[in-house]
């Protein structure tokens, strides 16, 4: 384990754990928040995620049978949290919310859970440690701020410190295990799936709820640093 991927890690549960204080707290408001956050996420997912899972992919060649296994399993990632957020929101007026407000959070608690052990099985380094902690972080505090206005009272109690646990637990195995092989390989086109659907649907702030010249430059910087930055390193 690198002290890279350690930082990070401290780094995602201070956000799990904070992120509504960060926010409000902040200089910048609401919507520049969300704006920064979405830039750079959708950044992050056209410039890294898909590169990956296409490099992934194309590491596993025609082993198996349909030669797009990964990308299957990206799509599942995808149906899984709209199914989520879709049964959230039908359950918003129903006396079952609390319930599943905890289904809800769990199901994001898996998400970080595998999002961890990737960053600590796989020991980013420096730059690349730096700049992937980032997007990560971003959007992790996006996630965290939806969670928060679905029931606020849940999330500050009993919901960030299922994020924050799952965090801890994911770094835990993943300091352990193996960086590499077909379930690590599933769980980065799981989370990929996911993670576009996440940027898209619900970090993109609306329009009336977005502030543009954040979001633009936030993405076309990240985007371009990126680009610049594998292109140097060979990421």
């Amino acid at each position: 384990m690198t002290f890279e991927s350690l930082f990070i890690g401290f780094a995602f549960v201070f956000i799990q754990l904070y992120a509504s204080r960060i926010i409000s707290s902040s200089n910048l408001s609401t919507p520049k928040w969300l704006s920064l956050s979405g830039g750079v996420a959708i950044a992050y997912v056209f410039v890294y995620i898909l590169p990956t899972l296409h490099e992934e992919q194309s590491d596993l060649g025609g082993s198996l049978a349909l030669d797009s296994e990964l990308y299957f399993l990206g799509l599942i990632g995808l149906l899984v949290y709209f199914t989520i957020y879709k049964l959230a929101a039908s359950k918003r007026e129903e006396a079952k919310q609390t319930r599943f407000y905890f289904v809800q959070v769990g199901f994001f608690a898996l998400y970080t859970f595998m999002v961890s052990y990737i960053v600590f099985s796989s020991d980013v380094q420096v730059v690349q440690a730096v700049f992937y902690g980032m997007a990560v972080g971003l959007h992790f505090i996006g996630i965290s701020h939806n969670l928060w206005l679905e029931n606020k009272h849940l999330y500050l109690r009993y919901g960030r410190f299922m994020l924050a646990g799952a965090t801890l637990l994911g770094a835990g195995i993943g300091a352990v295990g193996p960086p590499s092989g077909l379930y690590v390989d599933a769980m980065i086109a799981y989370t990929s799936g996911a993670m576009i659907f996440n940027v898209i649907s619900k970090e993109i702030p609306a329009e009336r709820n977005a502030h543009l010249p954040t979001f633009l430059v936030s993405a076309m910087t990240y985007a371009t640093l990126i680009i610049g930055l594998k292109a140097l390193f060979d990421w």
